[in-house]
C-alpha cells in the first residue's frame, strides 16, 4: 500500500526547452482538498446550473440531500461534514487510471506550453509550476489564475469531460489570459470560453486534435483569435468590446 500511495502521488515533472524551470505536477487532491472543493461547488450551484453545467457530486445520501436543498449550507455543520467525507466517500485507488492517462500526455502539453512563451510580450501570464489536481467531483475543469492550479475531474475509468491533454491546455490558456484579457475587457462567461476555444483550435489545431469546441462559447468571440493575431490579441479583444457598447 505504501509503494502505491508513493506512486499515486508522485510528480511528473515538465521541463520546457526555452523556459527550464516551468513544470508541470499532476496529482490526487487529498481528502481535504477534495472535501474544500467539494464546499465551494455547492456554493457555486446557482452559476452551474445557469450555464448548464452537469456538476458531479458524492453518491452518498449525505451529500445527494444537501444537492437537493442547498438551504442546507447554512446550517451545515462542517466539521461533520468533512468527517463523513472523508471516512465514507474519500477513496485513494479512485485516482490511479487518470494520473496515468495524465502522464502519457505530458510530451504533447511541452509542445503547447512552448508555444505560449513568446506570448508574455502581451501579458500572457506563465507560472514556474502548473499544479495539475485530479477530482471526482465538478463540471469537468476549473482554474486558479493566482495559483497557476488546475483541477481536472476524472473516474475510476480514466473517465475525462475531454481528453486529458485538451483541458490542461484549455486551463492553461485560461490562466494566461485571465488578467491580460478576460479582466481587462471585461468578457462574460460565454465570450471567454469562446475565446479560449479559438486560441486551443485556431493556435494548437496540431497538437490538440479533435478538439471539442463547447456549444456554450461567443462564436463571434471565437473568430476573433488566430495565429495571425494572436500577438495583437489584447488590443484585437478590446477593440471588439468598445464597438459592443
Amino acid at each position: 500500500m505504501r509503494a502505491f500511495a508513493l506512486n499515486i502521488f508522485s510528480y511528473y515533472y515538465l521541463k520546457m526547452d526555452k523556459e527550464p524551470n516551468h513544470k508541470i505536477i499532476a496529482r490526487a487532491q487529498t481528502a481535504d482538498e477534495e472535501f474544500d472543493y467539494l464546499a465551494r461547488i455547492f456554493g457555486r450551484m446557482g452559476f452551474y446550473n445557469e450555464h448548464g453545467y452537469k456538476v458531479a457530486i458524492p453518491e452518498h445520501p449525505f451529500f445527494v440531500n444537501i444537492s437537493n436543498n442547498l438551504d442546507l449550507l447554512k446550517s451545515l455543520d462542517m466539521g461533520e461534514a468533512r468527517e463523513i467525507f472523508k471516512r465514507e466517500v474519500y477513496n485513494l485507488n479512485y485516482f490511479k487510471n487518470g494520473l496515468r492517462a495524465i502522464n502519457e500526455n505530458i510530451s504533447l502539453a511541452k509542445n503547447a506550453l512552448e508555444r505560449t512563451v513568446g506570448w508574455a510580450d502581451w501579458g500572457f501570464r506563465l507560472f514556474p509550476d502548473y499544479k495539475v489536481r485530479l477530482t471526482a467531483y465538478g463540471p469537468g475543469g476549473s482554474y486558479d489564475y493566482m495559483n497557476g492550479n488546475i483541477i481536472m475531474k476524472t473516474t475510476p475509468g480514466c473517465k475525462f469531460k475531454r481528453a486529458p491533454l485538451h483541458t490542461m491546455v484549455h486551463e492553461i490558456i485560461h490562466i494566461g489570459i485571465e488578467e491580460s484579457i478576460i479582466k481587462k475587457s471585461k468578457l462574460t462567461h460565454t465570450e471567454k470560453e469562446g475565446l479560449v476555444d479559438a486560441i486551443c483550435v485556431n493556435c494548437f489545431g496540431d497538437i490538440l486534435t479533435d478538439y471539442q469546441v463547447q456549444k456554450r462559447g461567443d462564436k463571434n468571440v471565437f473568430n476573433l483569435a488566430s495565429q495571425n493575431n494572436i500577438m495583437n490579441l489584447p488590443r484585437v479583444i478590446a477593440e471588439y468590446k468598445k464597438q459592443q457598447v
